[in-house]
Formats: C-alpha cells, sequence, structure tokens
C-alpha cells in the first residue's frame, strides 16, 4: 500500500482490522470508506496484502499499518517473519500498543520493535513491564508518540522516537501543546536520542521540524 507516513518508504498490510477501538483510529476510517474487510474488530488475514512485492532499493517497511499485531493469529505472524527473513536488504518496522507480543516470536535484525504511546498511563504500564527480549545492536527499540494526547514522562530509553498529532476532525480531537514536544526534544537531546516530528506537528510547532532515524 502506499503511504503518506513520513517516517517509513511503504506498508506492507498482511492483516486488517483491530479490538482497541481507539476513537481517533485512522485505519478504521480507511476501512469504512473502502470496505475492506466488513466486521473490523475482527482482524482477517489478506493474501493479497501479503504477496505484495517489496522494492529492490533497500526501503524501510512499515508493518502493519492496518491493524495492531496484538491480535494476530500466531501463524500469520510466522508467515510474515518467515517472508522478512528473504529480504534482508530492508528494514521492518512493527508497531504494537501491546509490546509483549515480542516477546513470543524471534525478529531477525533488520526489524525495529514499537511501541505506540499516547498518554501517561501507557508510558507508565510499558515502563512496570519490560520486555523479554535482548535490547542490545540487535534490535531498534522505538516509540511512535501518536497521537500525543497528554504531556508525557519519558521512563524509558529507546533507539528512536517519533511524535505526531491526531489528524482528521473528530469532535473531541486533542491537539498537542508545543511545551508537550519541547519536553521530549529537551530530553531526547540530552541522552541522544533520534527524533522524528510528523509534519502533522508544524501547525503547533511554527519552526523547522526535527526528522531524524537512527544510525
Amino acid at each position: 500500500m502506499s503511504t503518506k507516513i513520513e517516517w517509513c518508504n511503504m506498508t506492507w498490510n498482511p492483516v486488517m482490522g483491530c479490538k482497541t477501538e481507539c476513537p481517533y483510529c485512522y485505519a478504521k476510517k480507511i476501512n469504512d470508506r473502502f470496505n475492506y474487510i466488513k466486521n473490523w474488530n475482527d482482524p482477517e488475514w489478506r493474501e493479497t496484502g501479503f504477496n505484495k512485492k517489496f522494492p529492490h532499493k533497500p526501503s524501510r517497511i512499515f508493518v502493519n499499518s492496518m491493524s495492531d499485531i496484538a491480535y494476530w493469529k500466531p501463524e500469520w505472524m510466522q508467515s510474515v517473519l518467515d517472508k522478512i527473513k528473504e529480504y534482508p536488504q530492508h528494514t521492518f518496522l512493527f508497531l504494537t500498543k501491546s509490546p509483549k507480543i515480542y516477546n513470543d516470536f524471534y525478529f531477525k535484525e533488520n526489524c525495529w520493535l514499537g511501541i505506540t504511546i499516547t498518554n501517561q498511563k501507557q508510558m507508565s504500564k510499558f515502563e512496570n513491564n519490560p520486555l523479554n527480549i535482548s535490547l542490545d545492536d540487535k534490535y531498534k527499540l522505538f516509540l511512535s508518540i501518536e497521537p500525543m494526547q497528554e504531556q508525557i514522562e519519558l521512563s524509558v530509553v529507546p533507539d528512536w522516537i517519533i511524535i505526531g498529532a491526531e489528524t482528521g476532525n473528530r469532535k473531541n480531537k486533542i491537539i498537542p501543546k508545543k511545551e508537550w514536544i519541547e519536553e521530549i526534544i529537551e530530553h531526547c537531546k540530552y541522552i541522544n536520542i533520534p527524533i522524528f516530528m510528523k509534519n502533522n506537528l508544524a501547525s503547533v510547532w511554527r519552526d523547522k521540524l526535527i526528522q531524524e532515524y537512527p544510525k
């Protein structure tokens, strides 16, 4: 699937659907518009999505923009990981609100393991339930603070942080405050963590956006 997500080159969606029911979910809105699957709360394996061709040029591939991997069947995840073995030139980025899923599988060195954090409660939950995987040079652990719903105090040291705002015109849409973003950036500068600010922060930040990647 082509993508407007700035921090990756393409998305790969072998599964669609999610049970979390976030009120700001852009993926559900896309599905409601194009009717990819009938029941969004019942994730489905999509063979056409799985068989998507990858480019020859090394790329950052986001797995999976239209679901949360926490709700995948084990055999779905294993099929994805087996295919990743065939493409060592690419970087595959996973993202979930339930990072314990990472403890259940073996990920190749070209996998970046992401955790979505939108508020302090989620940050504290992750801090109190650390992953069992070895977070050394083998993996890249990153946080996606999107959409940023409130002031967040970082309590972990990831390899990369993404910050973004809620999109769309939802009635109760929360617009992050500039000082919330500044606190995260100052912390990242102090401990030398690369940070990527999504374009949807431009109206709040009103300066040149920082868009860095891990080395």
